[in-house]
């Protein structure tokens, strides 16, 4: 009898999932870039425009329409500069909503100094821009409430490569209406819970393509990128994405394992499914060593490049949370600590 993997995912809201302590691709991500001295801050909220829009393009892709307009509010506004968004955005949420008529030039002037916004202008003419610039913006973060909002044209722009996505050649497929005659079920946005050595990790997918006739699993994630998609490549590196390609894939793995109907089904190595804004001639991804065990090193033109494994990461993140140390791993507190083994291996 045919058995949706929905029924063995982890059915909890995105709120519960994200408030979860179990660790995640970003915030092991977040610990491999950033290393002990980021330890306090891999929980912290980032924003920007590139994950903005990408937030879109997967919401309408995976969730639709409805859920889109619960999230965000669209609206036409004067387009500002990344900063200045920036410093609405701080100031919004610092008085919390209050008016911005009602906020003291101090007050605004004490915000542009803690984020180094144009230090090289006077104070008064700081003051001024955002005053002037942010108005209209910063009344609709207010009217927005709880929604993120969202100028019309990047709204417009998301939907342009929804569309791209769903009828190019190369992404068709992926993203077809499901067909009960063809045995094979597309399943978004689905989430799981697994374990590594007794330490959590979970896992949200993107889309899992699920092929019961021929008992295999397609696991893939949707990529935006400013970057053509032809160089994908680099953002693999960049943002460290083999870590989330090993372990969501060891995570559903290991629930598949665990069910009667699904422990036979065969789970491919993980796709990226990308497309640029500017270019939108998307290409799908799929990357060779999703199922390597140990960390890699990759020999390239600009010299090695160590992409270590997740299965390092979690030991090591999961020593810094219970104790707390106060110097990294395998320094010596009371000996000499020898520099040249520093360099070779954590430079």
């Amino acid at each position: 009898m045919k058995k949706s993997l929905a029924d063995i995912s982890w059915n909890v809201s995105e709120e519960i999932y994200r408030a979860d302590p179990a660790f995640s691709y970003s915030t092991l991500a977040r610990f491999n870039r950033e290393g002990f001295e980021g330890l306090q801050h891999l929980e912290d909220k980032v924003e920007s425009p590139s994950l903005l829009f990408g937030s879109l393009v997967d919401t309408l892709l995976t969730d639709g329409e409805e859920a889109f307009n619960e999230k965000f509010l669209v609206a036409a506004f004067p387009h500002l500069p990344d900063s200045q968004e920036a410093i609405a955005k701080i100031i919004f949420n610092t008085y919390e909503g209050k008016p911005l008529g009602k906020i003291t030039d101090a007050e605004i002037l004490d915000i542009c100094t803690e984020n180094n916004f144009q230090m090289n202008w006077k104070p008064e003419t700081r003051v001024k821009v955002i005053r002037q610039n942010c108005q209209i913006y910063y009344d609709l973060l207010r009217l927005s409430a709880s929604k993120t909002l969202v100028d019309s044209a990047t709204a417009e722009d998301a939907r342009t490569c929804v569309e791209i996505l769903k009828n190019n050649e190369a992404t068709s497929w992926y993203f077809a209406e499901n067909n009960p005659f063809d045995d094979i079920e597309r399943l978004y946005q689905l989430k799981f819970m697994g374990n590594y050595e007794g330490i959590p990790i979970r896992c949200m997918a993107d889309l899992l393509i699920v092929d019961h006739k021929n008992k295999t699993i397609i696991p893939c994630d949707l990529k935006t990128s400013y970057k053509p998609e032809y160089r994908f490549y680099r953002s693999f590196i960049e943002w460290n994405y083999w870590i989330q390609a090993q372990l969501y894939w060891y995570i559903i793995r290991q629930n598949l394992d665990n069910d009667p109907y699904f422990k036979d089904f065969k789970l491919l190595n993980y796709r990226f499914i990308v497309i640029c804004n500017k270019t939108r001639t998307p290409l799908v991804w799929e990357y060779p060593d999703t199922q390597v065990l140990t960390s890699i090193t990759l020999n390239t033109p600009k010299g090695e490049v160590e992409l270590k494994n997740w299965r390092v990461l979690v030991k090591e993140l999961d020593y810094y949370r219970k104790d707390a140390p106060e110097f990294p791993k395998y320094i010596l507190k009371t000996e000499p600590n020898n520099i040249n083994t520093w360099i070779q291996y954590n430079l």
